[in-house]
């Protein structure tokens, strides 16, 4: 079997994945492209993707030449494995296109498949007309790719069963840095660097201000991989703001009385815990002006798709300034009330991911797929 995925998130998702085929089946063989999450889960890489992922639609233009090869090199990669199947895990733009290329050699899953049901267009049909084996996560992903004849299952979301505080919440607080009875904000900008480089900086703009409305108030920033570490020291030297810098991503999460976040998978992680948030984002000028001819919903972050309509505030493009995010967070930080009805919708809207076990179903459809191959010629 064949793995493969792209930035920090899609390793997550496959290596949780290649550990319940591991358990199930011992001497079943792991190869693919990913990072050190998916090696550690006993995936034999042949090459290192964890810094492959870009955002936005303009930069992956400027490094075509660097993305062809890469495309070769995997397609050169499987073919010369050739094996019992091909399984894809999110990073859509390259694995869309490594999908077409391959189509008919060897039997594909798609597990995390591209987000259709907020473009417009006739993306589903596209992906449908590929032929491949989809496990959807998300139930309005499912919908729409029914709807669009795919091949298609909603195994729920492993979120479900993974997000889980490290902590005790007695001890908490201590291994966080933070002091006694004082509130944490926690600011969490993402898992690619362009996304640090984008977000962070205007995160502590927005908590230099906050510092100054509430006394004791302290800034948490998880990093989820540690290669990102670098980017995060300097960009919180240069801002000259006291902040804590953890790798507990769903211990500050289950803390902090308010989060700051990048639109992704952490908003949905942090809608599991309940956790209150202002949800932001920021894409260069042209990629976002191709965005919104793409989008086909007001609404871009998962917690609001989720509940159907608006129940965390988004900041988006020219929306996302530090007087604004600093304005959204202050009133969470006086309203109890608020931060309740939010923590409540939160929790509602994460109801609709599944009930735990996806990863399990996930393995078995993968299994019964190995069992009874389609597509190998």
């Amino acid at each position: 079997m064949f793995f493969v995925a792209g930035e920090v998130s899609g390793d997550i998702q496959a290596a949780l994945l290649s550990r319940e085929l591991r358990r199930r089946n011992p001497a079943i063989e792991l190869l693919g492209v990913g990072g050190d999450r998916m090696a550690a889960a006993g995936v034999a890489l042949l090459l290192d993707s964890a810094d492959w992922g870009v955002i936005g639609h303009i930069t992956p233009l400027l490094r075509a030449r660097q993305y062809l090869r890469r495309l070769r090199d995997v397609q050169a990669a499987i073919r010369r494995v050739r094996p019992d199947l091909l399984v894809l895990v999110d990073f859509p733009g390259f694995n869309l296109a490594l999908a077409s290329a391959l189509r008919g050699t060897v039997p594909v899953l798609y597990y995390f498949p591209p987000m259709v049901s907020v473009r417009r267009g006739h993306r589903a049909r596209s992906v449908a007309a590929l032929g491949m084996r989809l496990l959807a996560t998300l139930p309005f992903e499912a919908d729409a790719y029914a709807a669009a004849g795919a091949d298609v299952t909603f195994v729920g979301h492993p979120a479900v069963d993974t997000v889980r505080p490290v902590w005790d919440p007695a001890v908490r607080r201590a291994r966080l840095g933070l002091s006694p009875g004082s509130r944490a904000v926690g600011l969490l900008p993402g898992s690619r660097a362009q996304e640090i480089a984008a977000l962070l900086p205007p995160m502590l703009d927005a908590a230099r201000q906050l510092r100054e409305r509430h006394r004791g108030l302290e800034f948490v920033v998880p990093v989820p991989a540690a290669r990102l570490r670098p980017a995060v020291d300097r960009t919180i030297a240069r801002a000259g703001l006291p902040v804590h810098v953890t790798a507990d991503v769903y211990d500050v999460m289950a803390e902090a009385a308010a989060l700051v976040i990048a639109s992704g998978t952490a908003t949905l992680e942090a809608a599991i815990l309940g956790a209150p948030m202002v949800v932001v984002y920021r894409l260069p000028v042209l990629s976002a002006l191709i965005a919104a001819a793409l989008l086909s919903t007001r609404l871009v972050s998962l917690p609001n798709l989720l509940a159907g309509r608006q129940i965390v505030p988004e900041l988006l493009q020219y929306r996302m300034t530090p007087r604004r995010i600093a304005g959204h967070v202050d009133t969470l930080l006086h309203s109890g009330a608020r931060r309740s009805t939010m923590t409540a919708d939160l929790r509602a809207a994460a109801s609709r991911l599944g009930p735990p076990g996806a990863v399990e179903r996930a393995a078995t459809e993968v299994l019964t797929m190995l069992d009874h191959p389609r597509g190998r010629r």
